[in-house]
């Protein structure tokens, strides 16, 4: 009875496990055995409100749930999105241009590219070399689909190139980028099928230039800034196709004569970058025997400085261990030590390598040659051969070379210029360096080059690649529809969401709450089906709405009273005919039986008497039988008000034992509510146990 009363009107199925539990462990002593049903209805209802509140939690999943940064990943949609305009392209990229028009619109081109380098130098420096890219802080770190890419390890190898060419005190820093996918680091939202995977190796030594560095060995007096003569340095790497020299590089001290001038004229450090790409026809210079390798791409960067250092520079690259004495006020300034060599060089390899999905690579080539691997390319799906273009033409922009191509036309080509001041008097001083000064430098154009090549697929999908959209065409097939479509960037004005997770949470959501509705039919036809009686009455009873309809607006009202059975020992006639014989003193017992509610059992062996007493003056005490005054403990009293059209007015209350039989109820007198007379009262008691 109590089950069905607290599965029928509990509030929640953490209201149910708590009433169950407590009816259970409540009933362990009275029952002399635990109740299992009422243990296994709490503990699925308990189960079942944490798994609501689980599901609750990660509902949220749904949406995608913003960053800590504040931004939440969103497509992009560009309407200037586009493919090259191929006579665009060709005047631009291959420099075919025949006109002052054509060649406005190239220098523009130019002028672009190297914006976009200082865009991404500026990325770099704050997600990449500061700390923004561990709290991720910085505003600029949140416009790509991660801060960064690229695990950009730095470890030491062997020597690229042969052991002669190496400085013998220099290590080999090996530049990693470890595996870029083109979904979760690029933001080309695609599915696994149609992903790819790109990795690039950068190895680079610092070389020994004795042999291959000749002419001027970048001395200078100590007695004046100004040479008595120009003077100049050669690198012998292998002969010029841009110059059209038998030299790679030269420099000169001519900033020497303009001594009042060369920190205006000149950059302190002036970095050249030199490359031999195989099979590409177009390249810088040819390599020297020791230099030259197959599927790789070679990149020689020269270093050369106008001025001195404060201090002592034990750096490869930067060496500077010729100190000079000078002439000033200030004694610091005084000391200053001047490059052991006019020009020093960087010698890097770099390699490229594409797989998908399902492994197949192309292996570790240089950039021309891994765009021609035929079984790699006859594998690739139509939106895998999109995705390549979109990465060949971004990782382009981003080599090695083009970024410190780009770089050396600023005044910051390198860290160290930060730490380099002109003085009036046209002498260019720098703070001393530390003895890694040249693979922090790498690292720098590593960083700069990741941050590039992750703008760049961006600037694809948005169709800023061009220096205007009108150079751009509008896209006709199908894949390049699919990647203008299919970018993926953070954005805190707008969120992304699962259509699929919204359609479960709809459907599950839907049929609980229906099975919750239907579930009482549900189970009365499954009996039907099996043809099993039906359930008890009280489950309807303990119904809340069938205790709603006992109430009206007068207040409590019992609910209707069955016809009589010829339970009670008189009809209600003869009762009122009974009643009306009794005197104000005198007092009627209905033989031990009682007519007064439905609630009570019908036979109760334990129920003594019902005795009415009537009494006429409002100062008589009333008569009480000879019992104890107090009820048991385990019994319970239900009183019915009932109009017996008598001139006093009667009650007749009984109490009994709860655990008592409640099969049926026992008929009562169909009587409309009347209000307690203080002077009349009915009473039984039962057992002699009082409350302590």
């Amino acid at each position: 009875m109590k089950q069905q009363l607290v599965l029928r009107n509990a509030s929640s199925a953490l209201a149910t496990s708590r009433l169950m539990l407590e009816l259970a462990w409540s009933s362990r002593n009275s029952m002399g055995k635990p109740s299992l049903r009422a243990w296994s209805i709490g503990l699925v209802a308990m189960f079942y409100a944490i798994l609501f509140m689980v599901a609750s939690i990660f509902s949220n999943k749904a949406v995608s749930k913003a960053s800590a940064n504040g931004a939440s990943p969103v497509l992009l949609r560009s309407t200037t999105c586009g493919i090259w305009n191929q006579t665009y392209y060709d005047m631009v990229e291959n420099q075919m241009y025949t006109d002052h028009e054509e060649f406005g619109t190239f220098v523009q081109y130019a002028a672009k590219r190297v914006h976009d380098v200082q865009r991404s130098l500026q990325y770099a420096q704050e997600c990449y070399l500061s700390q923004a890219a561990f709290t991720d802080t910085s505003s600029s770190c949140r416009t790509l689909k991660k801060p960064t890419v690229g695990s950009v390890t730095s470890g030491t190898g062997l020597c690229p190139f042969e052991a002669q060419l190496c400085h013998d005190s220099a290590d080999v820093v090996v530049l990693d980028t470890g595996e870029i996918d083109s979904h979760d680091d690029l933001g080309i939202n695609a599915r696994p099928a149609d992903r790819l995977k790109y990795r690039r190796i950068t190895t680079c030594a610092v070389l020994n230039g004795t042999s291959q560095v000749r002419g001027w060995n970048g001395s200078i007096e100590s007695s004046s800034t100004i040479e008595s003569s120009p003077e100049t340095a050669y690198a012998y790497y292998g002969p010029s196709f841009n110059q059209k020299t038998p030299w790679t590089y030269s420099y000169s001290n001519f900033a020497s004569f303009y001594a009042n001038f060369s920190g205006e004229i000149t950059a302190p450090y002036l970095v050249d970058i030199e490359q031999v790409r195989p099979a590409y026809a177009s390249n810088d210079f040819q390599p020297i025997p020791e230099l030259a390798q197959e599927n790789i791409d070679l990149n020689l960067i020269f270093l050369s400085f106008t001025g001195m250092y404060l201090g002592r520079v034990n750096d490869p690259w930067f060496s500077a261990t010729d100190e000079r004495l000078f002439d000033n006020k200030m004694p610091f300034l005084r000391s200053r030590f001047a490059r052991d060599k006019a020009i020093s060089a960087i010698g890097c390899t770099e390699q490229h390598r594409f797989c998908t999905d399902d492994g197949i690579c192309t292996g570790y080539l240089g950039f021309d040659q891994v765009q021609n691997v035929e079984r790699f390319n006859a594998s690739l799906t139509s939106k895998q051969n999109v995705t390549r273009d979109r990465l060949t033409r971004a990782i382009a922009d981003s080599r090695l070379w083009m970024v410190v191509k780009n770089l050396q036309k600023t005044t910051t080509p390198l860290l160290a210029s930060n730490t380099t001041f002109a003085g009036n008097s046209g002498a260019v001083l720098s703070q001393a360096l530390p003895d890694n000064q040249w693979k922090r430098e790498l690292e720098y154009w590593h960083a700069i080059a990741m941050a590039q090549l992750q703008r760049a697929v961006v600037q694809w999908a948005t169709g800023q690649i061009a220096a205007e959209p009108q150079y751009l065409l509008r896209p006709t097939e199908p894949q390049d529809i699919w990647f203008c479509k299919n970018m993926v960037v953070p954005s805190s004005l707008y969120q992304s969401f699962s259509v699929v997770a919204l359609i479960l949470i709809i459907c599950f959501g839907t049929i609980i709450t229906i099975t919750s509705l239907v579930i009482e039919r549900l189970e009365t036809l499954i009996r039907r089906w099996f043809r099993k009686s039906s359930p008890r009455k009280y489950w309807d009873h303990d119904d809340m709405l069938e205790l709603r309809r006992t109430t009206t607006k007068a207040g409590w009202k019992p609910p209707p009273l069955p016809k009589d059975d010829g339970y009670c020992p008189a009809s209600r006639r003869q009762i009122e005919t009974n009643g009306r014989r009794i005197s104000s003193t005198a007092a009627f017992v209905f033989n031990g039986r009682r007519c007064s509610s439905q609630a009570l059992p019908r036979d109760d062996p334990a129920f003594q008497r019902v005795t009415a007493h009537r009494t006429s003056s409002p100062t008589s005490r009333p008569i009480r039988p000879d019992v104890s005054p107090w009820p048991l403990r385990d019994s319970w009293m239900s009183i019915s008000l009932h109009s017996l059209d008598l001139a006093p007015r009667v009650v007749a209350t009984s109490m009994v034992d709860e655990r008592q039989s409640m099969a049926s109820p026992a008929p009562v007198l169909n009587a409309r509510p009347i209000v307690m007379n203080e002077n009349l009262y009915g009473e039984c008691y039962r057992g002699p146990r009082p409350f302590p």
